[in-house]
């Protein structure tokens, strides 16, 4: 099969191992397939340059440095690079399949919930302070470019347009400043086509994070009059737009929207601590965005006597003598029911109907009924995460005093929450969660964060080894913590979890 002018066609083979399957979007300059790697059999999102991209300047170059900056950042919430060629006239990029919708699409569907918008920016923060430590700046932050799971992981891509670290006359490869990026989520800097720094990509979240809540960016109209008035005039107030937005969130998308980027914050971790300070009053952790009520204790069998299963004390003799005389009493009791009613059951026994009443004592069947038909807490929760497709409230409002009967063991098990499917991001969560329940102090979470990265760069590298050690620095980090009184002994039990889930599913 050839390349047609539009692109990629559905079968297309890359160098023998790359084959395309099905056209999951496509712009001005590219198009991205769904494919399949058939040496090492896994599916993954191959981006490949249109005719129409073919023939813009430079735009081989740009294809190239976005390979080579996505491919230097391993992290939970970046899309991995894994490979890049050409086959003939066609350039390729092949990169981690991530199943999910973008922010833009959500938005789509109308404004997102304040707990869902400042869930999306806190792990898109993640993604930036990585990609700000290598050195890399993005420049096209906007809804566009943040992907959501079904898990509620959020990943960064399209790195196409990205400043290198000292990279010299890099401009030259970027033409004019109207072209890099989105005109709606363009710094002031950008737009006037002056050097920019991770300032830049914080300007964006900004304006992502407006789109979020009011469903519209902070600036309208036609391009030119866009970077116009990002230049020159103040987004309209966003309580406006949503007066539920705490004043602290709008307080930071106005800082972050500041036109001078030394009127910003100073980086991604500073923003990212801002909002979640805000979680708990936004709608909970970062996930899951419901939070689950921990599942009843099952009730305790009134049958079996005190001490089975266990030497009891001699001071416990006559106690354990009484217990096991009201068993056989109970037995008795029961095999007397019985007997009663296979009486009741015979069809000449109907005067029998106004004999003795029964014994008080309850029997077994009695208790097990009970259990099954008592009204349970709904278990809608566990469905849902904060990249959900359509956010609402599944969890009642209040509770009713059934709602609150134990129920039986599986119904308690079915309403246990689902972690994210991978342990890193996990780990990651968990370690916010410690943070928001204080049980971690903030300074100690940066350098656990830190820790979890390193693990995850080995992991993408393939080096079990490597990554063996890395979890060992995390388990030896976490002992430390806990005898210095920054962590507590529940936040160390879970993180431990977290860690052991990690090593388990090493390669």
């Amino acid at each position: 099969m050839v390349h047609d002018e539009q692109g990629l066609v559905s079968g297309r083979l890359l160098n023998g191992r790359y084959q395309s399957e099905e056209l999951l979007g496509s712009g001005g300059m590219g198009e991205v397939w769904r494919g399949r790697d058939l040496r090492l059999e896994r599916p993954v999102a191959i981006k490949v340059l249109t005719a129409a991209g073919l023939r813009e300047p430079m735009a081989a170059e740009r294809f190239d440095r976005e390979a080579r900056t996505a491919a230097r950042l391993a992290h939970p919430h970046i899309v991995g690079v894994y490979d890049f060629g050409s086959d003939e006239n066609a350039s390729y990029l092949v990169m981690e399949l991530v199943e999910g919708r973008t922010v833009a699409a959500l938005i789509a569907d109308g404004p997102l919930s304040v707990g869902q918008a400042v869930s999306i920016a806190v792990q898109a923060c993640d993604g930036l302070a990585a990609a700000h430590a290598a050195g890399v700046v993005h420049r096209d932050i906007k809804p566009g470019n943040l992907i959501v799971t079904p898990h509620g992981t959020v990943k960064i891509c399209d790195f196409g347009i990205a400043r290198l670290p000292r990279a010299d006359g890099q401009d030259a490869l970027t033409g004019p400043a109207i072209k890099l990026g989105t005109s709606s989520y363009m710094s002031p800097e950008q737009a006037l086509g002056r050097p920019v720094d991770s300032r830049a990509d914080l300007y964006g979240l900004g304006c992502t994070l407006y789109a979020m809540l009011a469903s519209r960016p902070p600036f309208a109209g036609d391009p030119l009059d866009v970077l116009h008035q990002h230049v020159n005039q103040p987004p309209p107030q966003l309580r406006e737009q949503r007066p539920d937005v705490p004043t602290e969130l709008d307080d930071l998308v106005r800082e972050l929207l500041a036109k001078d980027p030394a009127d910003r914050p100073g980086d991604a971790v500073v923003v990212r601590g801002r909002l979640a300070a805000l979680l708990p009053r936004a709608g909970g952790p970062v996930a899951p965005a419901v939070t689950v009520q921990p599942a009843p204790p099952a009730p305790v069998p009134p049958a079996k006597p005190a001490g089975v299963g266990r030497p009891a004390p001699a001071a416990d003799q006559p106690a354990r003598r009484r217990s096991r005389v009201l068993l056989l009493t109970a037995m008795v009791g029961v095999a007397l029911l019985v007997l009663a009613g296979a009486l009741l059951l015979r069809p000449p026994a109907e005067p029998a109907a106004s004999g003795p009443a029964a014994p008080a004592t309850p029997t077994a069947p009695t208790t097990l009924t009970t259990s099954v038909t008592a009204a349970a807490p709904p278990v809608v929760p566990v469905t849902v995460e904060p990249g959900s497709p359509t956010p609402r409230t599944l969890a009642p409002t209040t509770r009713t005093a059934a709602d609150r009967t134990p129920t039986a063991p599986a119904t308690s098990r079915a309403v246990s929450p689902v972690p994210p499917a991978d342990p890193i991001v996990a780990m990651r969560l968990s370690i916010q969660k410690q943070v928001d329940s204080g049980q971690l102090s903030p300074d100690a979470a940066k350098d656990l964060h830190a820790k979890v990265d390193a693990i995850a760069k080995e992991i993408t590298e393939g080096d079990t080894n490597a990554a063996t050690d890395q979890i060992k620095k995390l388990r030896d980090k976490l002992s430390e913590l806990l005898r210095g009184g920054k962590l507590s002994a529940a936040g160390y039990d879970e993180l431990s979890a977290g860690v052991d889930r990690i090593a388990a599913e090493l390669p």
